[in-house]
């Protein structure tokens, strides 16, 4: 958030750019004379907290200096749970549609379900319809799908999925924009908006667990907005999370993503939120996604995220190991997860260094949730992508090869689900291989155990490859008395875990298999 207030600092020093208070308080004080619809606070005025202002004033406050319009376009907006997002939302969409005086404004709550859809949809009927002389200033008619005027075509309703040809936003709202399958909808809402002369896209969400999902790869975009690597004056960035390297256990981090704290959620109720998941480290991962915002793939992860980080060296390569002693594991799989080849090689300081290989059908992407990830992981050449609806194993058996003959091969271990014809295969070449007994819950636990000690102790390394981070990020560990395995979050999730299954099955061969002398020893003749 302080780059976002220094961005905000900064651009009131700007020619090209106008900050009306005229506008603002136009704005502030519609919202402000709706009413709450639940809770304490119901039937009283919708009173702005300070954090709101500041979005509020951002938004509609900042013009361009040469045409008087809005100067964002876009806005994304990550807070925690009990913030009152959706009434928020509400309040902006019921401006946007009545109050803005664009004529025939059209106004969409969006989400991937109608449940959803009326998080944003409920409040704004319930303020229009108990805010004190909202429907005869607006002449608006409120009926269960839809808030409009029927004279001039302004119109606030609900939409699930994309939003029918011919809709022209002028102001589109994603609630919980974690929750979405794909992009479709705000890639819709975005180029509909292109009639409009001062449309308004409002992300409004808290953090998930699919990092690989649209939401997160919002975030990034908006990051990067924040950070100046990306030039985009139409997009307001607003993200409430800890710092980097802030500990969650101490509750005085809290208030820089609980910006509503004592105002619209209790400190009593986050400490007692805090004391659970010290209490219940299982907790940890969804409180902490819920209420600090922290992006953890899954609400049971198994590997330390912050461990991981610490160990991302991006100037790794395996082309400078040529020769070099290596353990691979490969994870074969049919059609619609990753088939991953990991190596294992130890540096020059003792570490061991895992270069993943990522595989994936074409037609596993196709309107997929991951889509818009894959597609990034492809441009940076993280990910393989063979054509056809299956896996290809010849072009996987053909980068197995190339690698075989790169390294030092110490033994090849195959998972048995589809790999037991290739282990054949490079057996015959004279390869040591095995078949990773994956029912064997013994040595997953020993391999799991060893992993996450060199990991904390930092004696792992990687070169911070993004499918291999995904995969990281998403892992369990799903335990049965003392023994544990890696599972995905859910059976049927689309967050895979291949290239750490594959990084598993290789750090485990290299444990088990000494690496030979870089060079025969010198011997030393006394006289």
């Amino acid at each position: 958030m302080r780059a976002a207030c220094q961005r905000t600092q900064d651009d009131l020093n700007r020619t090209d750019l106008i900050f009306s208070v005229e506008h603002i308080d136009h704005a502030c004080a519609f919202i402000e004379a709706l009413v709450h619809i639940k809770g304490q606070w119901a039937g009283q005025p919708f009173l702005l907290a300070d954090y709101q202002v500041w979005i509020v004033a951002n938004l509609f406050g900042f013009l361009n200096a040469d045409d008087r319009l809005r100067r964002f376009r876009e806005a994304f907006c990550l807070l925690p749970r009990k913030m009152g997002k959706s009434a928020f939302a509400s309040a902006i969409g019921l401006y946007m549609c009545f109050a803005d005086g664009e004529a025939g404004a059209e106004v969409y709550c969006g989400a991937t379900n109608l449940a959803q859809a009326n998080e944003v949809f409920r409040p704004a009927r319930l303020m229009a319809q108990q805010s004190p002389g909202f429907i005869d200033a607006f002449g608006v008619e409120v009926m269960a799908k839809s808030i409009f005027v029927e004279a001039t075509g302004q119109s606030f309703a609900p939409v699930i999925g994309k939003t029918k040809d011919g809709s022209s936003p002028h102001c589109a709202i994603t609630d919980e924009l974690h929750q979405a399958k794909d992009d479709t909808q705000v890639q819709a809402f975005r180029t509909g908006m292109g009639a409009r002369q001062q449309p308004l896209l409002l992300m409004i969400t808290t953090a998930g667990f699919n990092i690989a999902g649209v939401c997160r790869t919002e975030q990034l975009a908006a990051e990067g907005v924040l950070r100046g690597d990306v030039v985009d004056d139409t997009v307001f960035v607003a993200i409430y999370t800890i710092d980097a390297g802030d500990d969650w256990r101490n509750f005085d981090s809290w208030i820089k993503a609980n910006p509503g704290l004592n105002i619209s959620v209790g400190e009593k109720y986050l400490r007692t939120q805090l004391a659970k998941a010290i209490q219940s480290p299982a907790n940890a991962a969804a409180m902490r996604t819920k209420h600090l915002n922290e992006w953890i793939a899954s609400a049971a992860g198994w590997l330390n995220q912050n461990d991981w980080a610490n160990a991302a060296a991006p100037s790794l390569d395996y082309q400078d190991f040529e020769g070099r002693p290596a353990w691979i594991g490969v994870d074969m799989s049919t059609k619609q997860d990753l088939t991953a080849i990991s190596v294992v090689v130890q540096t020059d300081d003792g570490k061991r260094a895992i270069f993943p290989f990522s595989f994936l059908p074409q037609g596993a992407i196709d309107g997929g949730r991951n889509a818009t990830a894959y597609a990034s992981w492809m441009s940076s050449q993280e990910l393989i992508v063979t054509d056809g609806n299956a896996s290809d194993f010849a072009e996987i058996e053909a980068q197995l090869s190339k690698l075989v003959e790169h390294f030092d091969i110490q033994m090849i271990v195959f998972d048995p689900w589809q790999g037991e014809n290739s282990r054949q295969k490079f057996a015959a070449q004279g390869y040591e291989t095995s078949i990773w007994q994956a029912n064997n819950r013994g040595e997953w636990t020993i391999a799991m155990d060893d992993f996450e000690a060199d990991l904390k102790n930092g004696k792992l390394v990687h070169p911070d490859n993004a499918v291999l981070n995904w995969c990281a990020a998403n892992i369990c560990a799903h335990h049965r008395g003392v023994t544990r395995v890696p599972v995905k979050p859910a059976p049927n999730s689309e967050q895979k875990i291949d290239a750490m299954v594959a990084a598993l099955m290789a750090f485990a061969a290299s444990n088990i298999v000494p690496a030979p002398p870089s060079a025969p020893p010198q011997l030393i003749w006394l006289d």
